[in-house]
């Protein structure tokens, strides 16, 4: 379906102009530390930005196994709008996408038509909750919280990272010795060194499903640590995988996000 393919295209990402050293995990040195400590590390090293834009190309395998590549432009500006052109690899502009707080529109130029969808919509569909908040951490690599009422309760060493999780160590001993469908969705953050997350997850045990996001190739833009590749793996029977290198970000001043639909385009 169209809407789950863009879902699925909103973990992109892109590549910067300056690596950092090459990719050697950074431990982490969390020993002795507060949870409080160690969540404040995170969210003061997030990647931040008022206007973003973004090449990459993406590698797409839905539910049968079938790979599509395409480029996509991304432009972005903070809390308030994504904006996604979508092309074929050496073709022409195939969709466009426009994300903003309250809903979902794609324009598809292949069969003139286009889609609009709100989040409770998307939600239902997808049987879990989704918000605008959500996709643009994603597509930075930055924290979210999932459920309105969670929060970080521990963290716990696995070198060289560290894991933030929703649980306490309690609940999370457990999870990770067995499966306990009575347990609430789990969320869970693995950091390096640089207090970046490298991976994050999240665990739906009642529904046996889970979809997570790794982040690798880290570089420096506006002097804060952004990812160059992306892995997003949505699974429930089968896996829907995507898989991203960026080829260019930049801070902008100010960007447009160019959006009209043709009169003769139908509504889907």
């Amino acid at each position: 379906m169209v809407v789950w393919f863009i879902l699925s295209l909103i973990g992109s990402a892109c590549r910067s102009v300056r690596p950092v050293a090459a990719e050697v995990p950074v431990p982490v040195k969390t020993k002795g530390s507060l949870v409080a400590d160690v969540f404040d590390s995170l969210l003061t090293r997030q990647f931040d930005y008022e206007w973003l834009t973004a090449k990459a190309q993406v590698d797409y395998t839905d539910k049968s196994g079938e790979t599509n590549s395409f480029d996509i432009n991304l432009r972005m500006r903070k809390d308030s709008v994504i904006w996604i052109s979508i092309t074929p690899l050496l073709g022409i502009e195939a969709a466009r996408v426009l994300i903003s707080r309250d809903s979902v529109v794609l324009l598809d130029r292949v069969h003139k038509e286009y889609t609009v969808r709100d989040y409770a919509f998307l939600g239902d569909m997808l049987r879990t909750p989704v918000n605008f908040d959500m996709i643009q951490a994603v597509v930075l690599g930055n924290y979210f919280t999932y459920q309105r009422n969670d929060k970080i309760r521990s963290y716990y060493e696995e070198e060289p990272y560290a894991i933030l999780s929703t649980l306490n160590k309690r609940q999370a001993r457990r999870a990770m010795e067995e499966k306990d469908p009575s347990t609430s969705v789990i969320q869970d953050f693995w950091i390096d060194g640089n207090y970046r997350i490298i991976k994050s997850k999240i665990t739906d045990q009642k529904l046996d499903r889970w979809v997570e996001a790794s982040y690798s190739n880290f570089t420096v833009v506006n002097n804060r640590l952004f990812p160059q590749n992306i892995v997003v793996t949505f699974f429930a029977t089968t896996p829907v995988i995507m898989k991203v290198v960026y080829s260019k970000v930049m801070n902008e001043s100010t960007l447009t996000m160019p959006f009209t639909i043709p009169e003769k385009y139908d509504r889907k």
